[in-house]
């Protein structure tokens, strides 16, 4: 039986706890890790109480990452419109990165600032919690262990917890590129990170350089302007807001083509792995309708399915009260291709929440 695991935020607390936060307490966790984050981040700062009138419940104290990810994202595509200033951006700007002396855009430095972030919090902060996890007997190490070769996880999780549970279990892992045929893995798992990953390391502009896939993810310290390559370095990360750029507008990637067919390769291997599975495992991922082009592609990925090729979901997720929620948006997703001309069936059960 072709099985797909499909991972969400929910899949990386549930293992790692309170250290790997959810996008709706980011803000809250970053400020409790690095108390002095504000100084840290000026410009990233300056959004959040600039949204503090735009944005409900958003604060210094408490922001959502996809909210103010989503605002810096939106202000950049409309600045024609409203500009780019930023009321309460630091002048001048700090020396603490190369970066600062080379980019005067406040809401680009939020964003760059913002990626740092991520990386603090789930790069190398979470290397010991990973490593203990990926030896442990958790909920998300049981699920991937029933993996055989050929079988696809898909991870919109930035952190490297599920990589080092496939290690720890001896299984080969392949990671869906442009030149490969996502229908023969071989004898390996194949991965899929649709949000990108903090170990795919980028220069912007690339220049020729292709992304390096590295075996741990990208320091923070080593996130900034590198005038030897004249160029940006950073994780290749995208967003999880409405209308992902980076897949909409190639003529926007033109500088960094190959981590743009990088990303590419990401969603079409999966969706054509959910197109042809027979059982598919979600742990902590609720199919967040805000997220337009994901839920795009799965309906896209459901369409697809042959005539006859029954679906088996199973969902791991904090509650029951949860679940029913996750169960509603599943068949918001597959139910209009499997009611048609009764095409497939598809069952949906609840496994219970993913234990550490």
């Amino acid at each position: 039986m072709s099985s797909v695991i499909l991972l969400g935020a929910g899949a990386s607390r549930g293992t790692l706890g309170e250290e790997a936060p959810s996008a709706a307490d980011f803000g809250k966790y970053l400020g409790k890790a690095v108390p002095g984050w504000a100084d840290e981040y000026p410009h990233l700062a300056a959004v959040v109480r600039f949204l503090r009138l735009r944005i409900a419940k958003t604060s210094e104290k408490s922001w959502a990452l996809d909210e103010v990810w989503g605002a810096i994202d939106n202000r950049v595509k409309l600045r024609r419109i409203l500009g780019l200033n930023l009321p309460g951006a630091p002048f001048p700007p700090p020396r603490t990165k190369t970066i600062y002396q080379r980019n005067l855009d406040a809401w680009g430095l939020a964003g760059f600032e913002l990626r740092c972030a991520l990386a603090r919090v789930f790069g190398t902060a979470l290397d010991s919690p990973i490593q203990k996890a990926a030896k442990g007997k958790g909920t998300m190490a049981a699920t991937v262990k029933q993996l055989q070769p050929g079988d696809c996880v898909i991870s919109f999780n930035y952190d490297l917890l599920v990589e080092r549970i496939i290690e720890a279990l001896g299984k080969r892992l392949v990671t869906a590129n442009a030149s490969s045929d996502s229908t023969d893995c071989g004898e390996a798992i194949l991965l899929c990170k649709p949000h990108g990953s903090l170990n795919w390391r980028q220069t912007v502009p690339e220049d020729g350089r292709a992304v390096q896939i590295l075996g741990s993810a990208i320091l923070e310290s080593a996130i900034d302007f590198d005038p030897a390559q004249n160029a940006t370095v950073q994780p290749v990360i995208i967003g999880p807001v409405p209308f992902k750029s980076e897949l909409i507008l190639p003529e926007l990637q033109s500088s960094v083509s190959h981590s743009d067919n990088l990303l590419l390769a990401q969603w079409s291997c999966a969706i054509q792995h959910i197109s042809e599975a027979e059982r598919l495992v979600v742990l902590g991922y609720g199919f967040p309708s805000e997220d337009l082009h994901a839920r795009f592609l799965f309906t896209e990925a459901a369409a697809r399915r042959k005539s006859g090729e029954n679906l088996e979901i199973e969902v791991y997720e904090r509650s029951e009260r949860q679940f029913t929620k996750v169960n509603e948006q599943i068949r918001a997703v597959f139910g209009p291709a499997s009611r048609s001309s009764k095409r497939y069936r598809i069952s949906c059960t609840y496994r219970g929440e993913v234990l550490p």
